[in-house]
Order: structure tokens, then C-alpha cells, then sequence
């Protein structure tokens, strides 16, 4: 009778290893459904814009850690600029300028900038640009929902207000229509 109690704990242990096992692979089916959702989903954005290309870097620094987009800290402007400038292997900081050392050759990284920011990044017009240029015909809280979402750039109606009056060459706004109830919207040019 013992041989047989000890053959029915040895039953119960291997069901019970076995249901572990099943869970563990559960769970990594889990994570692995997120991170192709996340790639399926910067592949569709690919072609967009900057956006798209931040939201690629971000699923590709995770590269299958468990990581989810979510606990990436680094806001989106941070990333862009990592992209932007790659820090070369072996490269020698020299009076502000950039050099790579390769077999004895020093050549000259080329620093890439935008207009008007020396440290690489999007302006706030651009950044407003971009915004105005996937979603037209905004009203200015439309347009601090939509930047806040994408660039985690937390504004106010002010500051967003003179950017676009300001720069009439790159915005257009429709008049606002007060009997219809229906504010200025604002789109690029």
C-alpha cells in the first residue's frame, strides 16, 4: 500500500511541475504577444514621421528584455536626439567638434542640427508642425491634447496661442463662426 501512496505523490508533484511550466510559458506568451503588438504597431507608424521613428527606437531598445513601452523613461525629444547623433566607437571630443579615429585617418562626424536648436532636438514649432501636419483643422486644446500625447510636452493655451499667431508663415486658422458655435481651428500652411 505504500508503494502505491508513494506513486500517487509522485502523480500529484509531476502534475504540479508540469502546471508551473505551463504557467511560466503562459506568461512569456504574454510578453511576447505585447512586444509584436508594439512592433506591429511601429511598423505601421513607420512612414508617419518622427513620432513613428521614436516609437521604433523605443520597441527596439526593449529587444525582447520584457520591457513594455510603458516603463521607458526617456521622453520622446531624448530619444530622437540619441538618433540624430550617434555617439561613434573611439570618438575624441575636440574643441566642440566630433572626430572618429579609424587606421589612422581622423575623420569628421557631421553634427546634425535643426534649425534654430543648437542641441539637436525638435523645436516647439516644429513639434506643433508635425502635429497640425497629421491632424489638420485643430482647435489650440485639440492641439495640447495631441502634443502632450506625442511629445509628453505639457503646454498651455498661451504659449501654444502665440506660437501659431506668430509664425503665420508656417499655421493657417479658419474665422471662428459664433453662431454655428465653432471656435478657430488651426492647420500648416
Amino acid at each position: 500500500m505504500a508503494s502505491v501512496d508513494t506513486f500517487h505523490k509522485r502523480l500529484r508533484d509531476e502534475i504540479a511541475a508540469i502546471e508551473k511550466e505551463i504557467q511560466s510559458h503562459q506568461q512569456q506568451v504574454e510578453r511576447l504577444a505585447k512586444r509584436l503588438e508594439s512592433l506591429k504597431r511601429a511598423d505601421e507608424l513607420f512612414d508617419s514621421d518622427q513620432a513613428a521613428i521614436a516609437e521604433l527606437l523605443q520597441a527596439s531598445m526593449t529587444n525582447g528584455s520584457g520591457a513594455t513601452r510603458e516603463m521607458t523613461t526617456a521622453p520622446v525629444v531624448t530619444v530622437q536626439r540619441a538618433a540624430l547623433r550617434p555617439k561613434p566607437v573611439g570618438a575624441q571630443e575636440q574643441a566642440g567638434r566630433r572626430t572618429q579615429v579609424s587606421q589612422g585617418k581622423t575623420r569628421r562626424a557631421p553634427i546634425i542640427t535643426r534649425s534654430g536648436d543648437q542641441s539637436g532636438g525638435l523645436s516647439r514649432v516644429d513639434m506643433m508642425a508635425a502635429v497640425l501636419k497629421r491632424h489638420p483643422r485643430r482647435t489650440v486644446r485639440e492641439l495640447i491634447a495631441l502634443l502632450n500625447k506625442e511629445y509628453r510636452w505639457k503646454t498651455t493655451e498661451s504659449a501654444v496661442t502665440s506660437n501659431l499667431y506668430t509664425r503665420r508663415d508656417k499655421f493657417a486658422h479658419t474665422e471662428a463662426d459664433r453662431a454655428a458655435n465653432r471656435p478657430v481651428t488651426w492647420s500648416l500652411k
